[in-house]
């Protein structure tokens, strides 16, 4: 079998627009790693915001919660039984001292002190 100039030219052809369709093919893949890197790092930079987001979202529920039971009626109402003991002891103390220091009349006798 020969080949003639035909067919050497529709060989010829072929390979061409293979070539052709290879730089091609290759010149779309590397576009599109450059694509799936830039996906990749902006990725990166969404989830790293994420993970900001949620441990400040975990931090102010913490808080939310501490400030909440501090300012439960229950715990208001045990603090204000805790100030009003406290004020009664207080209170209690003041007169006590008061009575101690009516009793001193500011004068101190010698106690057998030595002559120096």
């Amino acid at each position: 079998m020969e080949l003639g100039a035909r067919e050497l030219m529709t060989i010829g052809t072929v390979l061409c627009g293979l070539a052709a369709t290879w730089g091609m093919l290759r010149s779309q893949l590397a576009r599109g790693q450059e694509d799936i890197k830039g996906i990749q790092d902006e990725l990166e930079s969404l989830n790293a915001r994420l993970d900001t987001a949620e441990s400040n979202s975990v931090l102010y529920d913490h808080q939310i919660k501490i400030l909440g039971g501090i300012l439960s009626p229950n715990d208001l109402r045990d603090q204000h039984k805790l100030m009003a003991n406290i004020e009664a002891r207080l209170s209690v103390a003041e007169e006590r001292i008061r009575a101690n220091s009516s009793m001193h009349n500011g004068t101190h006798p010698a106690t057998g002190a030595r002559d120096g």
